[in-house]
């Protein structure tokens, strides 16, 4: 090469270097021209070309250099590189393997090969090309990298997880590696694996926001709300324009019920990302929580609008047409949201809960597996093997899940565990264990894990919740109520809250207040007026903790007997149930306390919204789990007043 030549790419390297491209470009265009047979001056123009982002004329020059030099493997790289500058892949890739049948064909084909299958979505593929790279050069950090992920879209995560660790180990000191590998153990619910390499990558870089997300991915994994938001704001304020962070905090947010903050939240992610139907169905969901119906169709429209398909938001549908009672077009959301995405755990979860409704339990409880697939999940696994129905297992721990009255209401299903034979415990909530404890008396109750051998080779566990689907999913053949009662101590503990010749009534009108639990499911104590209206009836309250407040606050506070205090101060509900035998009738909202009433077979009117939980069916004043339950519907929705006069004309006649 002249000195002139050498003089002049050094030149346009320069140019290239300083920003100045269409000078160095004009350069490389001059040479080329002079030089057409000098496959590096061509080379040197494709890739500058390349380089300013202007791979249609990188194709026509590749294809050029590929004509004139046809056994050249480098010339069929370069189109490939070429083809790859516009996205297509295919070509890319036939290109690469062009220059792969080529003598000499360089490594980096194989490289390049395998990039293009994976961009294709042919992982296996590409794994098999990294393979054969990193056959010839074990420490191919480009290889390693790039098949680590390859193998993670496969769900080859433990393999996946030795590629990034190897990546670590020969280069320490790129937190990208450390990112990488908390990645795959975020995948592998390694929670706390994740939040120890997103902080030694935060370490060599404290400003990587990749390395906060995930750490505040794994802390939510682990349940710490409050430590995971820390984490994600930092996120957020490192990368404002990652919508998925934002969506990550906002949903963090919503878990911790701080509303405003969500909704806040909410608006600057939209303000950054206008375009993001997810955005718009999670606004929507965190203005359902706070009321506002017209301002959450409002955003599930425009998500719609965005993007029909998106299967959250015709959920997010199926919700608010539930609020309004409008069964119907709930149902048709659902089957849209099940059409556009038929396996997303949160859509089959949703669309079981309706299947429950119908009383089509072997679809339905199937679909219930798919509710460890939402968010919060409802339970954490254990530390040993699931049980899966079959084999019968040396010990089974059950497993309490969700809310109180769910391990009430499957609790009966632990005396066919019994039957069958198999050495059964029940691991719920400390404060649960006593009113539990008499469930069966082939059936310990415990709140640790601390008295069970973990090694034992036959040690299984199953959420509760997962009974009907792995021992009998018809109600009919469950055990029936009640299979619940109150010690008798108990019973004469509270028997003085008892007025002689009145017609004694609990009642309660607040059950969980989480805003991610109770949306139209409790009322005001206020509507229960008409009941304290009755004459001879004596109301007693059966409220405790929140709600309880609104005692001093309705006209008829007088007229309402109070438990003295002490009240299930030494168990959940252990009181309550006790309290509950003396009384003449129980009225409650759908609460944990009307699946302890139906447990204790007690006469109960349950008030319910106007399309309530599965439990309770989509029609009718009865329900096959709790023959004691007199149900009481919204006849339209959010109308708790007239409900209660039809309530308290019942209570005469029953009087």
């Amino acid at each position: 090469m002249s000195p002139e030549v050498s003089s002049a790419l050094a030149r346009a390297a320069d140019l290239h270097r300083m920003g100045h491209f269409e000078q160095a470009l004009a350069i490389y265009r001059r040479l080329a021209k002079a030089h057409s047979a000098s496959f590096d001056i061509q080379r040197l123009l494709i890739f500058e070309l390349l380089q300013v982002g202007r791979p249609k004329e990188a194709v026509i020059a590749a294809r050029r250099l590929g004509d004139a030099h046809p056994r050249n493997p480098h010339a069929a790289i370069l189109l490939g590189a070429s083809h790859q500058g516009l996205g297509n892949w295919e070509k890319a890739l036939a290109a690469f393997q062009v220059a792969l049948s080529l003598e000499g064909a360089p490594l980096e084909a194989r490289f390049l090969a395998g990039n293009a299958f994976c961009a294709l979505g042919r992982y296996a593929e590409g794994v098999a090309c990294y393979d054969a790279v990193l056959a010839a050069d074990a420490r191919s950090i480009e290889a390693l990298s790039n098949r680590a992920g390859a193998l993670a879209r496969l769900g080859r995560l433990e393999e996946a997880l030795r590629d990034s660790e190897a990546l670590v180990a020969l280069q320490p000191w790129q937190p990208l590696h450390l990112v990488n590998l908390a990645g795959t153990l975020l995948e592998l619910q390694r929670s706390r694996d994740v939040i120890a390499a997103a902080d030694a990558a935060l370490r060599l870089a404290p400003g990587l926001a990749d390395a906060e997300y995930l750490r505040g991915q794994a802390l939510l994994g682990l349940g710490k709300w409050a430590e995971a938001r820390v984490s994600l704001e930092k996120a957020v304020d490192l990368a404002p324009q990652n919508t998925a962070f934002h969506v990550r905090l906002i949903s963090v947010l919503h878990l911790l019920e701080d509303l405003p903050a969500a909704r806040s939240a909410c608006d600057r992610a939209v303000v950054l990302d206008p375009k993001s139907a997810l955005l718009f169905q999670l606004r929507a969901e965190i203005r359902r929580a706070q009321d506002d119906a017209s301002g959450a169709m409002a955003d599930v429209e425009a998500a719609l609008a965005l993007d029909p398909r998106l299967a959250s938001a015709h959920v997010s549908r199926a919700r608010l047409m539930a609020d309004d009672g409008r069964r119907a077009d709930m149902r048709k959301a659902l089957g849209r949201a099940l059409e556009v995405d038929p396996r997303r755990s949160y859509v089959l979860y949703a669309n079981a809960q309706e299947k429950l409704a119908q009383g089509q339990w072997l679809e339905g409880w199937a679909g219930y597996e798919h509710r460890e697939g939402i968010l919060p999940p409802p339970f954490n696994p254990l530390p040993f093997t699931r049980w899966d129905g079959g084999e019968t297992p040396e010990m089974l721990v059950v497993l309490g899940e969700q809310g109180i009255g769910d391990v009430i209401f499957f609790g009966r299903l632990l005396r066919l565990l019994a039957d069958r034979g198999i050495s059964t415990v029940l691991l719920t909530r400390p404060g649960l264990v006593p009113l539990l404890r008499d469930l069966d008396g082939r059936v310990p109750v415990v709140s640790d894990l601390s008295g069970i051998d973990q090694s034992m080779q036959g040690l299984r566990w199953a959420p509760i919740g997962s009974l009907p689907h792995l021992v009998s999913p018809d109600p009919a053949q469950w055990p029936a109520a009640p299979y619940l009662t109150a010690p008798q101590d108990r019973v004469s503990r509270w028997r003085h809250l008892r007025r002689d010749g009145a017609f004694n009534i609990g009642i309660n009108w607040q059950g969980n207040p989480s805003r991610n639990v109770d949306v139209g499911r409790s009322m005001p104590l206020a509507h229960f007026a008409p009941l304290a209206e009755i004459p001879g009836v004596s109301l007693v309250s059966l409220q405790h903790g929140a709600g309880s407040e609104q005692l001093d606050q309705v006209p008829f506070a007088g007229a309402i007997v109070r438990p003295d205090a002490g009240f299930n101060a030494d168990g959940i509900f252990i009181d309550t149930v006790g309290l509950m035998q003396t009384l003449d009738l129980v009225v409650t909202t759908d609460t944990a306390l009307a699946n302890l009433a139906g447990a204790c077979g007690l006469l109960t009117f349950v008030a319910l919204r106007a399309i309530p939980d599965w439990r309770w069916g989509c029609e009718g004043e009865e329900t096959v789990f709790f023959p004691s339950l007199r149900l009481f519907r919204q006849q339209i929705a959010g109308d708790w007043s007239s409900l209660m006069e039809r309530m308290a004309h019942k209570i005469r006649e029953l009087m």
